[in-house]
Order: structure tokens, then sequence, then C-alpha cells
């Protein structure tokens, strides 16, 4: 596409990304309280698409699983140059860039959504395959709400050894796989729609950015991973949930959400769950006076491996 250029972002694009941004997530986009904090992260890339010197996409790529994924994430383009190829050619020169820079590349990870009724698995001739799927269950309230609902709420909870994850304690769950595979339903643990796999290098992602890591195993071992900031509309607070005992979930829930300490008019959270436990979550939630949002939906982690020959955009900054 003529005048089409990509080059990396910096701080002083911030308005740029507001400006590909804007009305995502009605006011609960993370891209703006995430900026920042993604430009400087080791191993990770964002990108943004110029056209005739006006910023019209972005995207980021990180690299995961100690060199071995790069995962896509914030892929997006401005409503005034979608449908134009703006997108694929940002996520194709994105990739090309990623495995250049690291040869020792060999997947892509990326999250996509699909219907609350859609169970069909999402694999495709070209080799995609689904990772993981989880339910999303979008709730909204207030932190004194919390506060005077969540006491009575726990008399009902069982008494769990809910535990927040020391960094020691988080490498010694990942290097004890059966368990952790069994809680996680497979290799890879989410935290707000990045997928990693259970490997030692990962560990220090999991314990950065604000996330909070809850373990216990009364019953069957579970696992959650919050991690929260603040949005236009308040404090955005997402909560993966791994697990098969309602109840000890529950006891999760709780405690991050008593984790909520400073006042807010609105928080919204984001819960993933298994789909066989929705039902119990959203009694749960609304029994901690919270307000459903808007329609569940399953976000459905994907991956692809890389073919031997790499199909490259030039990295001269333009296509």
């Amino acid at each position: 596409m003529e005048g089409l250029r990509f080059r990396e972002a910096g701080h002083e694009d911030y308005p740029a990304m507001l400006r590909v941004s804007a009305g995502v997530h009605n006011g609960c986009d993370f891209l703006p309280a995430l900026f920042h904090r993604w430009v400087d992260q080791h191993n990770r890339t964002v990108l943004l698409a110029e056209l005739d010197g006006t910023a019209v996409g972005l995207i980021s790529t990180h690299i995961v699983d100690g060199g071995e994924t790069v995962l896509v994430q914030a892929w997006r383009v401005h409503p005034s140059c979608r449908g134009k190829g703006v997108g694929r050619l940002l996520r194709q020169y994105a990739l090309s860039q990623a495995r250049q820079q690291h040869p020792g590349l060999r997947r892509q990870r990326y999250s996509e959504n699909a219907a609350i009724f859609d169970s069909k698995p999402q694999t495709s001739a070209g080799g995609v395959r689904e990772v993981m799927r989880q339910t999303v269950l979008c709730f909204e309230g207030r932190s004194d709400t919390l506060v005077s609902n969540l006491p009575s709420l726990r008399h009902t909870l069982p008494t769990d050894d809910v535990t927040q994850l020391t960094p020691p304690q988080l490498r010694a769950l990942f290097s004890d796989h059966a368990p952790l595979q069994a809680a996680i339903g497979g290799h890879v643990i989410t935290s707000d729609c990045e997928g990693y796999c259970i490997t030692p290098s990962n560990v220090k992602l999991l314990d950065s950015g604000n996330r909070k890591v809850f373990a216990s195993s009364t019953r069957d071992l579970t696992i959650t991973v919050s991690h929260s900031y603040s949005v236009e509309k308040g404090l955005r607070y997402n909560i993966d949930c791994f697990g098969r005992d309602l109840d000890s979930v529950k006891a999760h829930l709780a405690n991050h959400m008593e984790g909520v300490t400073r006042a807010v008019d609105v928080i919204r959270f984001y819960i993933y769950v298994r789909a066989d436990l929705l039902e119990g979550v959203r009694r749960f939630c609304a029994g901690a006076g919270l307000r459903h949002v808007f329609c569940d939906r399953q976000q459905v982690l994907v991956e692809k491996d890389f073919e031997v020959e790499m199909d490259t955009i030039p990295l001269r900054g333009s296509a």
C-alpha cells in the first residue's frame, strides 16, 4: 500500500496509540494502562503502522517460553483503514521482524473470541490448533459494595488454604508439572489473555506487572492469577481461574476481591473460568453485589507453528 510505513513505538507515541484504540472496550481498554510498560518490557516490541505519517494500526509481539513462542497481542487498525489490508501487512511485518530477531522461535500464540454456545475446536487447514478455552464473565461494581458484601459471603465458603505465592513458591509449582497440568488442563497457563508454557523461564512473567498468583490444594489443586490496573472508567481486574472445584474457585475469587483496598466507583472484573463453573461463579458475583455487564463469551487460545521457510516482509519499515 502506497504511503504505508511500519516502525517501533516509543513513549512519545502514546497519543498515536490512543487514536488507533479509540472506542475499544468501552472505557475499559487495557492498552492505555499498559502501553508505557510494554514499550520498556524486555523481549516485547510494540509496532505502529503509519499511512502518510498518521498512525492507523498497532500490534505487539512478546517473546516467551524461553524464546520459542511469540505472543501476538493488541492487533488493531483504525476504523478508517479497516478492510484495506493494513492489519494483514502489519501482522506479517511484526512476525517477520520477530523471527529475524529471535531465530529460535517455533510458534506464534494468540487469543480469539468465540460465542458462548460455540464449542467447536479452533482448528484449520492452516495448522492453527486450540490450546485452551475459557468462559469469560464480566461483572461491575463499587469497592464499598464489595467491602459490605464479602464478609457475609465468606461464611458460605470453605476454609481453604488459599495462599498468595512468592517467587520461590511459584518456581516450585512450575517444577511439579503433573498437578499443575491437571489444574490448567494442559501445558499453558494464561494471565490477561497472555499464554505461557509452564516452564521456569516464564515464572518472572507471571510474577510481574501487578500480578497476584494464588494456590490452594485442600481439594484438587486450584490456581488463580489476577492482574489489575486503572482504566478510563475506573479499575479493571482480570482473574484467570484454573481448577475443577467450584467452592475452591469461589474462595480464590473472594481473596482477590478483598485485595481491592482503595475506593473505586467502578471496578470491572473479567473472570475466566471453566464452562461447567459458569453458573456457580455468576451466583457468587451477584452475591458480592456485582452487576452482570454484558453477554458472556469464550476466550480461545490458539497457536500455530512456523514453517521452516520464513515468509518475510523486508525489514525496511515499509510495505
